[in-house]
């Protein structure tokens, strides 16, 4: 335990000295919640964030800024000098949830026999094109429809739970659409709390920890209608996290936001689902496969109802024998082929350029070598042999 707030301050201090307060003002609210640390230093890491949000806001910059750093590292130093303890530390290998071989028809749509495990702080990305089934068994898993053939059995512990009822007190499922809310913010977030048996001061400090964790200071006291679609994702992210389900399962997340807003909240639920006090179970679709497949430690490609690919993303390369590129540049089609003339290569002319299957007899750094002696000039290049991109192909 020890070893992990060390790893935890040394994040923070390599965070302040790049001035990345942004990450600092997160991640020393994300420690004194885990850790046993003072109220003085919980309550100094909320009205921080809370200071660097509103300041953020404004777009002020310069001694404002340094005066913040500087209230951090006294921060900062101070709770490493206090040694705080982790009074409980949650059985990371829990296993939440067992699906076994569920199916469902819908109309002519057919999800079939898909088997997965949910364990305690883990993240899990559905990804694949649109009426594959990946809203289908989000719905069956939060127990919104049922399965026609199959099981999805979830645990508190060692103890099945019988009933859906016991099941909603630990599992959430945030719908793409949200259903319109009433009043502001802050009420709804403290309401929601409060539903789950967390009341006076306890829901105060729950409320407002999250918040400002969440990057939503400024706007605390708005109506729904004041609200761009990603802040209001942000708000019922917030009234879901507040009671600390085991489990929560979103349908298309990023769908509604622009790029740095996705890595944001990525990066956000990341961190908090990965809380060493309160681990949460992640589950989430999403046709964002890079961003996805960056945080997700399974991935499950669902084609046509059936799970093509259910593993970690290191695994897919041994799906074939070759390497799966993605190229562009300033060349033609026919400069490319007779570059690569006499190599076991095929390439697939795109939109966005050229797709590249390698074999592995070769090496890429000698593919890289090749190009450049035929002075092609590359402006784009990803591997995607460990992405779940490829797995579009018809092939599969």
């Amino acid at each position: 335990m020890q070893n992990i707030f060390e790893t935890r301050i040394k994040e923070l201090e390599l965070a302040l000295a790049n001035d990345d307060l942004n990450r600092v003002s997160r991640r020393v609210m994300d420690l004194t919640h885990d850790f046993d640390c003072s109220v003085e230093h919980k309550s100094l890491s909320i009205s921080l964030r809370e200071k660097y949000n509103i300041h953020k806001e404004l777009g002020k910059s310069g001694n404002q800024n340094e005066t913040i750093k500087t209230e951090y590292q006294n921060l900062i130093s101070a709770i490493k000098n206090a040694h705080p303890i982790l009074v409980v530390l949650n059985n990371q290998e829990e296993i939440i949830c067992k699906a076994n071989d569920i199916s469902k028809s819908l109309g002519a749509f057919n999800l079939q026999k898909i088997s997965l495990q949910l364990q305690r702080g883990k993240i899990i990305g559905l990804v694949g094109e649109n009426g594959n089934g990946k809203t289908t068994l989000l719905r069956v898993l939060s127990g919104e429809i049922s399965c026609d053939e199959g099981s999805v059995e979830f645990f508190s512990g060692n103890k099945l739970l019988n009933t859906w009822e016991e099941i909603k007190t630990e599992v959430a499922f945030i719908p793409q659409r949200i259903d319109r809310w009433w009043g502001n913010v802050f009420d709804q977030i403290s309401f929601s709390a409060a539903i789950k048996g967390i009341k006076g001061e306890q829901n105060l400090y729950a409320t407002n920890f999250i918040i400002h964790r969440l990057g939503l200071s400024n706007f605390k006291n708005h109506s729904w209608g004041q609200l761009s679609s990603g802040y209001k994702l942000r708000v019922e992210i917030a009234k879901t996290l507040v009671w600390n389900p085991k489990v929560l399962m979103l349908d298309e997340p990023l769908a509604n936001l622009d790029l740095m807003a996705q890595e944001l909240l990525l990066q956000d639920l990341k961190d908090l689902t990965a809380s060493v006090k309160h681990p949460v179970t992640l589950i989430l679709t999403s046709q964002q496969l890079h961003e996805v497949e960056t945080i997700a430690d399974t991935v499950i490609f669902l084609k046509n109802g059936r799970s093509v690919f259910n593993g970690n993303t290191n695994d897919l390369a041994s799906l074939e024998n070759d390497y799966t590129l993605e190229i562009d540049g300033k060349f033609t089609y026919d400069e490319l082929s007779g570059c690569l003339e006499g190599w076991k290569v095929k390439i697939e002319k795109n939109s966005l350029g050229y797709t590249i299957l390698l074999s592995k007899n070769h090496a890429i750094k000698s593919f890289f070598s090749k190009l450049m002696d035929c002075d092609l000039e590359l402006t784009y290049f990803r591997n995607i042999s460990n992405s779940t991109k490829k797995l579009f192909n018809d092939k599969y």
